[in-house]
């Protein structure tokens, strides 16, 4: 029975490491760039609240990839400043709403998808966040796609750092390119060209946005909406040429972004979890590696979940219980650590300069307290991330 019980435990903790290490070697490299036909007619829909501050910078980014034929419209949701006037200002359409009761980003994507029905509808929608900057080429290219494979298209979402940010902030976003760039690519390949909503740089054919569904309380309402998709026969397809970059926030604001987003992914991974292992053993195997990586816990919460089943599991062993469950543990954290060391060096030193790397126990403490609040004043409401550069 204690046998049964540490290889238990031990699975808890390895599979999700194992996972972990397969993503990032397997999407360590970039896939060669393909060449896409030309673009059909696409809406960059943006929702905004109370943007002023930058709107217009990320309209005139937009504007730059339009032809005549494309259009922006941005919905300017629950606003107490400047942000409506400033976007009309830019060149944007824009459309109002007013709903205290029922804010966040879902409603707002639902109240421009119903604006849009109300002329002819466009070809594919994009939605672009109001802080968030398109690449070089990256709204065509991923219109394209989209038309190209008649499905949704998650772009390269990534954070660009100012010199002065702290090494927390940048540990911070280290994790962030692991997450949303090398294990997308990973999954991609793992799961035969599936992967997750990112919340920025996504691309809809209409036939699949007009009836998503996007009303919702979720935190995390993109990873929601991709996981109904993908269990409706609409999967994700993953661009790694299309860049969406956002500037990385404050140190304060970046705790409370991650605390919202942390609570709602593993929220949200504990519900869909069976659900994806039900669909994958009844047919769908392709859905099995969107489980595993469900499985992943933000990377502080892994590596502190890890570190206490080892210790755990040393205890056992030490006492005379069994040893293999615990070398089988430590084999998984070799892995998963050499694979992150390899996702470093091949890029991640640009982002985290070798000297800072001390910091990485201290950005354990950091996140500590989000890990408390989940099982203690789990954060439940939408709130706005600040935007103010760190």
């Amino acid at each position: 029975m204690l046998l049964i019980l540490c290889w238990a435990i031990a699975a808890c903790a390895g599979v999700p490491l194992l996972m972990l290490a397969a993503e990032c070697f397997v999407g360590a490299f970039p896939e060669a760039r393909q060449s896409h036909v030309p673009a059909p007619p696409f809406v960059v829909l943006i929702p905004a609240h109370d943007e002023a501050h930058g709107i217009d910078a990320v309209i005139r980014a937009v504007r730059n990839q339009l032809r005549r034929c494309d259009r922006i419209l941005v919905v300017a949701d629950n606003c107490t400043d400047s942000s409506a006037s400033i976007a009309r200002a830019a060149g944007a359409e824009v459309v109002e709403r007013d709903d205290p009761d029922r804010r966040g980003k879902a409603y707002a994507l639902a109240y421009g998808r119903a604006a849009l029905r109300q002329n002819a509808p466009p070809s594919i929608v994009i939605i672009v966040d109001a802080d968030c900057l398109p690449g070089p080429g990256a709204l065509p290219r991923l219109a394209a796609h989209a038309a190209r494979y008649a499905s949704v298209v998650q772009g390269c979402y990534l954070l660009t750092i100012p010199p002065h940010a702290t090494p927390l902030v940048r540990v911070s976003c280290l994790a962030f390119m692991v997450k949303n760039m090398v294990r997308q690519r990973g999954l991609a390949r793992l799961s035969g060209g599936r992967a997750l909503l990112q919340g920025t740089g996504m691309a809809f054919p209409w036939r699949i946005f007009d009836t998503a569904p996007l009303e919702t309380s979720s935190l995390v309402e993109d990873l929601k909406l991709g996981l109904d998709l993908t269990l409706a026969c609409s999967p994700v397809r993953f661009d790694s040429h299309a860049l969406f970059t956002s500037h990385a926030s404050a140190q304060a604001a970046t705790q409370g972004q991650r605390t919202r987003w942390e609570h709602g992914s593993i929220v949200t991974a504990l519900h869909y979890i069976p659900r994806l292992l039900s669909a994958a053993l009844t047919g769908r195997p392709a859905l099995l590696p969107i489980a595993m990586d469900l499985t992943i816990a933000p990377l502080a919460l892994l590596a502190l979940a890890a570190t206490t089943v080892l210790a755990l599991l040393a205890g056992v062993a030490t006492l005379g219980g069994p040893v293999a469950p615990l070398v089988a543990l430590l084999g998984a954290g070799a892995m998963a650590a050499c694979a992150l060391l390899s996702i470093w060096l091949l890029g991640g030193r640009k982002i985290l300069p070798g000297a800072m790397i001390v910091q990485l126990p201290r950005y354990l403490l950091w996140k500590l307290p989000i890990y408390r609040r989940l099982m203690v004043g789990r954060q439940k409401s939408w709130v706005r991330t600040s935007r103010e550069p760190d």
